[in-house]
């Protein structure tokens, strides 16, 4: 793994460890929806694969 590929999954796990930790004060689920949407892009930018595979498993929207 590369010195950028460590900086990113450094950030998924700031940002997952952050989310988990603020999700406990109950926050509004359009703020969780977000936040986690927000952690699927820095996946996706380590594994660009995921995005490809991943819009099989979003809902239509309608």
């Amino acid at each position: 793994m590369c010195s950028g590929d460590d900086e990113r999954l450094a950030r998924l796990t700031q940002a997952i460890d952050d989310l988990a930790a603020e999700s406990l004060a109950g926050p509004p689920p359009a703020d969780l929806l977000e936040r986690v949407a927000g952690l699927w892009a820095l996946v996706e930018g380590l594994d660009p694969e995921i995005a490809k595979s991943r819009s099989r498993y979003s809902a239509p929207e309608g």
